[in-house]
């Protein structure tokens, strides 16, 4: 199923530094971008483009996610996290190191723009709060 984003905002939360929130939109443009209902994707490049490494499918809280060291670890540039569960990515391997947390229902169209997070994530986690 492909879903349309217009306008979409993200709420984060970011590890290792002071307690924050950030919110970024989304071009105005619509565009189609494949990511199923109840998936959270990753992408190589800006604005959900280049191969897609993750199309996970979570089915619950503290559900755990390694993303492949061949095809995609430390190469996330965008993300959508099209779930109801908030998903806490992190920089090393096993769920440690830096992290940011992705609120359920929204997307990131470019890493860059958030803190340092941009070509890092290398695991993800269900959480049940950001």
């Amino acid at each position: 199923m492909a879903v349309a984003f217009a306008a979409t905002a993200a709420i984060l939360t970011l590890g290792s530094v002071p307690a924050q929130a950030a919110q970024e939109s989304t071009a105005a443009s619509t565009r189609v971008v494949n990511c199923a209902t109840g998936r959270m994707c990753m992408y190589e490049d800006a604005s959900y483009t280049g191969s897609k490494y993750v199309n996970w499918k979570p089915t619950g809280t503290n559900q755990k996610y390694q993303i492949d060291g061949w095809n995609g670890d430390n190469e996330i540039t965008s993300l959508i996290n099209n779930t109801s569960y908030n998903i806490r990515l992190y920089d090393n391997d096993d769920y440690s190191g830096r992290s940011m947390c992705v609120v359920k229902n929204s997307s990131i169209n470019n890493l860059k723009n958030w803190w340092i997070f941009n070509d890092k994530a290398e695991s993800a986690k269900t959480v049940a709060n950001c």
